[in-house]
């Protein structure tokens, strides 16, 4: 098995297994970006712990640390390529799959940030290191960043959730039409 095909069998494999979390954080996220939703409290509670408590907050964890593996991994698959191209006229599980390519390599840096922004939320406390904790959570909810970039993020945010819906469309083939080592 070459490297190419290890990076991309696990990064389906990895994707599976985050892509409905990461689909809820990511979609969560915008709301909580939005100012004045009436939702944005049932927003927050399955944006940091899938109103699961603490279990819940170490799912979204270890599913956020899985984006970042993700999104590594699919800049290093397209890289080959460096297509940004929507087929709409060769069926829709292709339009599905370049939407996928096209909306990861387009976000790559932000969903990147938010991803490892993320990460770093959940270890970085407070009391451990006000100062980063405070440039981290900056930086995780664009909170202090002006209107535009707060549009960005919430662009952002669903990528998640189209990455990991078309990415599960991709994932799922009929037994006769998979290739694992595509």
């Amino acid at each position: 098995m070459s490297f190419r095909q290890l990076v991309l069998v696990t990064h389906r494999w990895l994707g599976l297994g985050s892509s409905g979390i990461l689909a809820i954080v990511g979609l969560t996220g915008a709301f909580l970006i939005t100012p004045g939703l009436p939702l944005r409290k049932i927003a927050g509670g399955l944006h940091e712990k899938l109103a699961l408590g603490t279990p819940g907050a170490w799912i979204v964890t270890i599913a956020t640390a899985a984006a970042v593996l993700l999104e590594l991994g699919g800049c290093f698959l397209w890289w080959k390529q460096k297509l940004l191209r929507v087929r709409s006229g060769k069926g829709w599980r292709q339009t599905l799959a370049d939407l996928h390519h096209v909306v990861g390599a387009v976000a790559f840096v932000l969903m990147f940030l938010l991803a490892l922004s993320g990460v770093f939320a959940a270890f970085v406390t407070p009391k451990r290191n006000p100062e980063l904790r405070k440039v981290v959570m900056d930086l995780h909810t664009a909170r202090t960043f002006p209107w535009p970039v707060k549009v960005l993020y919430v662009v952002g945010t669903t990528g998640f959730f189209v990455q990991g819906a078309t990415g599960i469309v991709m994932w799922w083939k009929p037994k006769r039409a998979r290739n694992w080592g595509e």
